[in-house]
């Protein structure tokens, strides 16, 4: 029966309980629809940086030539150890990982739903997608929640401060 209401009547405080409440007000006080009231779409604009945060993620090094095949993705010190980045090299999505100080790298979208791996959990080797909980090792790429699948591995080289990555 309340499936019912709820579709004949509204949500308590869906649209058509504001337009009800309109309607019996005759009128009175409209709603406020001004940018930041509750009923309005939320604001994308982010705050402008500090200056802390400008220089929180280096650059990737410029000045590196990267070895023959490889690209420079990251800079070494823009990810601490236990930490993932998302980058997008040679029109590739790339989740780069830092284990202890030794970096690797694996394609960044999980083989189950499309996940972002490089927004998910890194604990030792294994990385968690951010969306079902899968578990995908950052030295081979294999699924450890499906052993059959497995996620693309990309061979990982330093060269001075650059993470450089073989496409």
């Amino acid at each position: 029966m309340s499936l019912l209401r709820t579709l004949l009547v509204g949500r308590e405080n869906g649209i058509r309980s504001l337009i009800r409440a309109m309607l019996a007000s005759s009128g009175e006080a409209a709603p406020d629809w001004t940018p930041d009231s509750a009923y309005s779409a939320p604001s994308y604009e982010a705050p402008p940086a500090t200056t802390a945060e400008q220089n929180e993620r280096p650059e990737p090094p410029r000045d590196v030539t990267p070895p023959e095949g490889f690209e420079v993705v990251i800079h070494v010190d823009a990810l601490k150890p236990g930490e993932l980045s998302e980058v997008i090299a040679g029109g590739t999505a790339i989740c780069v990982a830092n284990v202890d100080g030794a970096f690797y790298a694996i394609a960044n979208t999980c083989a189950q739903g499309d996940g972002p791996l490089g927004e998910g959990t890194l604990s030792g080797f294994m990385v968690t997608c951010p969306y079902h909980g899968w578990e995908y090792d950052v030295r081979d790429g294999r699924c450890t929640t499906t052993p059959r699948l497995s996620v693309q591995s990309f061979e990982v080289q330093l060269k001075a401060q650059a993470v450089c990555v073989r496409l």
